[in-house]
């Protein structure tokens, strides 16, 4: 103990900070294949399948919350325990039928921890026994903590990755569009070639076609690589002015792309090259000779192709723990998630809506030089729809494409954190080489697979196959779990049950109609893990 004197001060992130965290964390490379996922799944079941992931995203962090704050159950005078360290806090009923109800009373209706000086700490709980990791082994042992633990650094990985190839690609593509062209070193693809790689493709994919060699260290991502190591040496509460800056270039750029978009589907409409194409545009048929495809209002061609990108755009929840455990009160940790994840939503509809026709006209080569339909390289063709000086996007929008791409660098120190501690912690690996492993490491494999054409391949699978499983039904495994560990059993537990039953089966029906394009398969197999995932609890 202390003696009675002032505790050391706590750590707190306000309302804000979390919401802002969230939502810069949610923002990554899945947002710029959201205009093409559109079109494949129809603007209808687009919009459906939006606000399901935010409703099941929202659901899922509050049993989170939950899970980690009902793990504070018993406190003392001055207690350092094992969950944190708390003074003169009345204890709550959290010990047997203890319900949600008593954790939330528990920070709202206590009135020592309203006062105003360090006399009085405000109980958090321990990232290191409350986080995904920790509750694994509390609920399964130490077992299962290791394979949470690797499951944490694989999800941590997937997503720091993607995020980091996009930004790479960003800067590379502007560095393209104001100077004419951007250079990377790599290894000579023949006896007479270069080791310095240049090229003059303003797109997402600035290598693709030039004949450099799949691995590369670009100009973008030497930049992009200083820039988010250097934000990965800091603590989260110590960037939040920075965090705050990139989530308002964030929402800039989203409307200013929402509007460009706007602009270029009205011209193309009057040319006569939109998605509701006229019967002269039909028999003239489109480029190569095939019949041009039309955007569907209800339900597109794919539609199950578009589940895995869709989930990967809200594969946050593994990250949250360490944004939980700062809060200063359970209400504001899972109130801040969960709007988070509706300001996202909102502008993952815009962004899908609004820029699906324009994908849908590169598509059947309707716009000059259209080979891509990511986001930011529609954004660059918006020179060729309007008229732009050679073709060229205005210099206000190549702004906006930079700011997008100073935003998507935000949520990357996160990854490597998340992946830093699991290390840390868990794994017992000393913080330099956790360090090197989780900020330096990633980088390393971005410039060996830079010019990869299996990016989109990439978000589509690791969001069903990791970060499907790993965000949505592994904290609610673990929230059924710790109410019957900890004796806080209730109605919700049941509601849990089946949500968690329902969204593991779903996405291994996904996963099942992926690779086996077959409905049949995939509804059995839905069938099969229903069952199998109720029947413990059944007989429980």
């Amino acid at each position: 103990t202390n003696g009675g004197g002032a505790l050391p001060p706590q750590k707190f992130l306000p309302y804000a900070a979390i919401l802002t965290l969230a939502a810069n964390t949610m923002n990554g490379p899945g947002i710029t294949t959201l205009p093409d996922v559109a079109v494949d799944a129809g603007l209808f079941l687009y919009v459906i399948l939006i606000t399901g992931s935010v409703a099941m995203a929202s659901y899922v962090c509050r049993r989170m919350v939950f899970a980690m704050w009902s793990s504070l159950k018993s406190y003392g005078k001055a207690a350092d325990t094992e969950l944190g360290t708390y003074h003169d806090v009345v204890e709550p009923n959290l010990t047997k039928g203890g319900s949600e109800e008593d954790s939330l009373l528990l920070h709202h209706g206590n009135p020592n921890l309203n006062g105003g000086d360090n006399s009085v700490a405000y109980p958090q709980p321990k990232l290191e026994t409350t986080s995904i990791v920790g509750q694994s082994v509390e609920a399964y042992g130490k077992n299962a903590g290791v394979y949470a633990a690797l499951t944490m650094v694989a999800s941590a990985l997937c997503l720091a990755l993607a995020q980091m190839m996009l930004c790479a690609a960003i800067l590379d593509g502007m560095l393209v569009s104001t100077t004419g062209q951007s250079c990377a070193l790599g290894l000579p693809t023949s006896s007479t070639s270069s080791w310095i790689h240049c090229t003059s493709h303003s797109s997402m994919k600035p290598y693709a076609g030039s004949g450099a060699p799949t691995s590369l260290i670009s100009v973008g991502t030497v930049i992009a690589a200083v820039f988010s190591v250097g934000m990965g040496t800091v603590d989260l509460d110590e960037m939040m002015g920075v965090q705050y800056s990139l989530f308002a270039c964030l929402i800039i750029s989203c409307v200013r792309f929402a509007y460009v978009l706007r602009k270029m589907s009205l011209g193309l409409s009057d040319e006569g090259e939109m998605m509701d194409m006229t019967a002269a545009a039909t028999e003239e048929g489109s480029v190569g000779g095939e019949e041009e495809e039309v955007l569907s209002w209800f339900v597109g061609p794919n539609p199950f192709s578009t589940i895995g990108p869709i989930m990967f755009n809200f594969a946050f929840v593994v990250t949250a723990p360490p944004l939980v455990s700062l809060a200063k009160k359970e209400s504001i940790a899972y109130k801040a998630l969960g709007m988070a994840c509706v300001a996202m939503g909102v502008l993952y509809t815009m962004v899908g809506c609004v820029g699906a026709p324009v994908a849908n006209a590169v598509r059947n080569g309707l716009i000059e030089g259209g080979d891509d339909t990511n986001l930011l390289s529609l954004i660059l063709l918006s020179g060729n729809v309007e008229g732009g000086a050679d073709g060229r996007p205005s210099m206000i929008d190549l702004f906006c494409i930079g700011t997008f791409g100073l935003s998507t660098v935000a949520s990357v120190p996160v990854y490597c954190l998340l992946a830093k501690d699991t290390l840390v912690n868990d794994a017992g690996v000393a913080r330099m080489p956790a360090f090197l492993l989780s900020n330096v490491l990633p980088w390393l494999l971005v410039a060996l697979t830079y010019n990869a054409a299996f990016f989109e391949a990439f978000v589509n699978w690791s969001g069903l196959l990791i970060l499907g499983y790993s965000n949505f039904s592994l904290p609610l495994l673990l929230d059924v779990k710790l109410k019957k560990v900890r004796s806080l059993l209730g109605e919700e537990g049941s509601i849990t049950s089946v949500v968690f039953s329902f969204l593991t089966a779903s996405i291994s029906a996904v996963i099942a109609i992926s690779i086996t394009n077959s409905l049949a398969i995939a509804g059995l197999l839905f069938g099969a893990v229903m069952i199998a995932s109720m029947w413990p609890s059944q007989r429980n």
